[in-house]
């Protein structure tokens, strides 16, 4: 296996991350998540995030899962997307596996 199969596709998404560009958003992260075994987001420092976009990375994620495939964030939640998740309310009773994806906390799997 080469060094480029290994590596997840990096997505790079716009800096809004809002309502407004959900259906956009939802179509990049698919079609990278279609071309490739494993997808990484990449959300830039001044990204404008809402619900909106947990809401479409939380399904990614499940379709991911059931397809095989491998979802990650570049880096954990911090900023605008780590305050969305405190208010509403994916911060309390997170498990291991949210932790991970969203925080980069505790073991990788």
């Amino acid at each position: 296996m080469s060094s480029s199969e290994t590596l997840p596709n990096r997505l790079s998404l716009p800096e809004n991350l809002t309502v407004r560009s959900a259906g956009d958003v939802k179509d990049q992260i698919l079609l990278s998540l279609a071309g490739h075994p494993s997808t990484e987001l990449d959300i830039s420092d001044g990204a404008t995030v809402d619900l909106s976009f947990v809401q479409t990375v939380e399904a990614a994620r499940l379709h991911a899962d059931h397809s095989g495939k491998h979802l990650s964030l570049s880096r954990g939640a911090d900023g605008a997307l780590l305050g969305v998740l405190d208010r509403g309310g994916f911060m309390e009773g997170m498990s291991a596996d949210d932790k991970q994806f969203w925080l980069h906390q505790g073991e990788t799997q």
